[in-house]
């Protein structure tokens, strides 16, 4: 066991002490929401040699200090028991041990946060974003049939929707957006669309409007998706993707979906 493996127990330990010690409430070590506990008991959980046992009786017993453990530690990883607790500490790599109950518990904090926001705007073709336009498949036929008319990649009108309604056809955004592709009712109007809330005809429509701002930047996507959120005229006078933060989001967006 390396140095640095060493202090990182050292110092969760040390924080674990200090925080029961300002509760006032107990400076018991074994402490069941420990998370230095969790941590050596789960190590240790997967063997079971006398000296792992010496050690995980010191934590038992809610006397042990930077001394005995310290000794303890550099014992077994300076012999061949020392071996079974490193690898169960790197599993292989030099990744740092997390308990499973403190990933439950991040776990559990994060669950209402969208993916996408931890991952980098300028990251393109993320693995975060793989699967992620399996929700297009009911609306296969309509995207293939959309892509043939008005050829546009099937996966780039995928990628829109998802961004635009994550596949939501009766969404209506605060700006007054509807169905799957968001079409404004003006632009919904000028493109013949009766009725947006229609998957096909949204879906039609959309891919109509992508093929225009296709044609008219160029065949770039970047341009034509950030046309599609800000609008051409924005484009064209600020000679590519608008200084918008939440258009420049919009198109690493769904240029990762479309890349990945």
């Amino acid at each position: 066991m390396d140095i640095q493996s060493l202090k990182s127990l050292l110092e969760i330990q040390a924080l674990q002490t200090l925080g029961a010690t300002e509760n006032a409430s107990t400076n018991n070590l074994t402490d069941n929401n420990s998370i230095f506990s969790d941590m050596i008991n789960e190590l240790l959980g997967e063997a079971s040699t006398a000296s792992n046992a010496k050690l995980s009786s010191l934590f038992a017993s809610g006397t042990a200090n930077h001394s005995d453990f310290v000794n303890q530690l550099t014992m077994l990883a300076n012999n061949s028991e020392g071996n079974s607790l490193e690898s169960l500490l790197y599993q292989g790599s030099n990744a740092v041990f997390i308990p499973e109950s403190v990933k439950q518990a991040l776990a559990n904090n994060y669950t209402g946060t969208k993916l996408d926001s931890y991952v980098s705007d300028d990251v393109i073709g993320s693995t975060a974003y793989a699967n992620s336009l399996t929700g297009a498949n009911q609306y296969a036929a309509i995207i293939e049939k959309a892509a043939a008319t008005y050829q546009v990649p099937e996966k780039l009108i995928a990628a829109v929707i998802k961004q635009e309604s994550n596949f939501n056809p009766t969404v209506v955004s605060h700006a007054g957006a509807q169905g799957l592709m968001q079409l404004m009712p003006t632009t919904a109007q000028y493109l013949g669309v009766t009725n947006a809330f229609d998957p096909e005809q949204n879906i039609m429509a959309g891919a109509k409007y992508l093929r225009q701002m296709l044609d008219k930047f160029n065949n770039d996507p970047t341009l034509a998706l950030a046309a599609y959120n800000a609008g051409a005229s924005r484009v064209t006078k600020y000679g590519g993707i608008p200084p918008f933060k939440e258009t420049q989001n919009y198109v690493k967006k769904v240029m990762n979906y479309y890349t990945v």
